[in-house]
């Protein structure tokens, strides 16, 4: 049992011993090999000049163009209202959408043209008392001539003896009671231009008052005004509707408006620039709108398979900007917004719809667009002809979604890297392939026609 134990442990150290002596005797010498350059693989595409839409996608709410508010002008019961005067129907321009109570208002008119008819019944009565005036005085003017002639020849008379002196003051009263009439006469014609001006401004008062009592007759009947659909009704048939109150409210629909926020370094992307004219003195909405030439789609983002989408146009421009965030506001109008409704599937454009809304400006001729992941801090890496790794600073025009656009830094021909490399050593060899899927998605992207 012993020499069993032994052979266990010498067994062993004999075979490690044997195995040591037979990998010595068969060791060969290490092999050198030559130290060759590394080659990267590297995805590239030659550079070529293109025209590039500038565009900015940004996201806003509905709102209508115009809004109109029914607030009632005068008080009383409503007596009438239309049929469809709920909130979300369509209402056409003109139709009447309720009606006030008018026996108040009617009654008031009729009391006004009562007034009216006496005021103009007194004109014609004092139209006729100046003519008849007017003849009484021309009679007793004829009847003083008279008695002047007769009081003259009773002077004489009186002087030579042959009248008496009650004969001569008899004749004088006469005389003097023709001139009296007559100076009464002519008191009275010369009063009648002034009571006829009072007559006059009491009718023009009271065809005031009238037209007043027309009007708000006129007023018990609201009208919808435009072509419009109604967001808020306040009243119903039989209640009393007070002066001053929003009775109803409605929002056009010819016109969506869409104001949108943009920070001021994206909308100067989207401007013209040095293709732009300069506008000389303060322009009016029209010229500025040319002058920007800002085109907009309006997109309802409810599916990546499905495309809702309406022409948009540049409205105008926020007279300021917003305080708290340094945004400048712009407005964004689509006609029609009810129009092409098709039930599941394209919805109207209606208030507080959350909308993208894709803004595009003029197009940019003689621009190098490359992806933006080839642009590492203001530099891009070139291919040269030998193969050979160029790094390269570039002038960033503008960013625009996965594109960047250069203007300066590059030649036509040349070839950009589109690999990362790490680590990125000046001169290091390359082995460049083609990626011309890459340049025709660069060129799609570029006019937008990738969004």
């Amino acid at each position: 049992m012993k020499i069993l134990k032994k052979l266990l442990i010498i067994i062993p150290i004999v075979c490690g011993i044997i195995l040591f002596v037979v990998m010595k005797t068969n060791k060969k010498a290490p092999v050198r090999f030559e130290n060759k350059e590394r080659v990267q693989t590297v995805r590239v595409i030659s550079l070529e000049k293109m025209s590039v839409v500038s565009r900015v996608i940004t996201y806003g709410y509905v709102e209508a163009d115009r809004t109109w508010q029914a607030i009632s002008e005068v008080s009383g019961k409503i007596v009438f209202v239309h049929e469809n005067l709920k909130k979300g129907h369509f209402i056409k321009k003109g139709e009447v959408l309720l009606k006030i109570d008018t026996i108040s208002y009617g009654l008031a008119e009729s009391r006004g043209v009562a007034d009216l008819m006496s005021v103009d019944a007194r004109i014609k009565e004092l139209e006729q008392s100046r003519k008849n005036t007017q003849r009484l005085l021309t009679i007793e003017k004829r009847s003083l001539t008279s008695a002047g002639q007769e009081l003259k020849r009773k002077r004489e008379l009186f002087a030579n003896e042959y009248l008496s002196t009650s004969d001569l003051e008899k004749e004088e009263r006469n005389f003097l009671a023709h001139q009296t009439t007559v100076n009464n006469l002519q008191n009275a014609l010369d009063l009648i231009p002034s009571q006829k001006k009072v007559l006059l401004a009491q009718k023009k008062s009271g065809e005031s008052t009238v037209t007043e009592r027309q009007l708000d007759v006129a007023k018990t009947e609201i009208r919808a005004p435009f072509d419009c659909r109604l967001s808020v009704v306040n009243i119903e048939l039989h209640q009393f509707a007070a002066a001053g109150t929003v009775l109803v409210k409605a929002e056009s629909v010819d016109k969506a408006e869409i104001p949108v926020s943009l920070a001021p370094k994206n909308f100067m992307m989207l401007l013209p620039g040095k293709y732009g004219k300069s506008i000389g003195g303060v322009p009016d909405v029209e010229t500025l709108r040319q002058a920007v030439g800002i085109t907009a789609k309006v997109r309802l983002p409810v599916d990546r398979d499905v495309l809702i989408e309406w022409d948009g146009t540049f409205s105008r421009i926020s007279e300021s900007m917003d305080l708290k965030t340094g945004a400048l506001t712009i407005y964004i109008t689509v006609d029609n917004p009810y129009e092409n409704i098709i039930p599941g599937k394209r919805p109207p454009l209606v208030t507080n719809m959350y909308v993208e809304v894709v803004l595009k400006g003029r197009s940019l001729p003689n621009r190098f667009v490359v992806p933006r992941s080839a642009v590492h801090e203001g530099k891009v890496y070139i291919c040269t002809p030998e193969n050979s790794l160029e790094i390269r600073s570039v002038d960033v025009e503008f960013n625009m979604d996965d594109v960047a656009v250069l203007s300066k830094g590059l030649e036509e021909g040349e070839s950009l890297v589109l690999t990362d490399l790490i680590p990125a050593i000046e001169g290091m060899r390359l082995n460049p392939v083609q990626a011309g899927e890459e340049l025709e998605l660069l060129k799609q992207q570029a006019l937008g026609e990738a969004d």
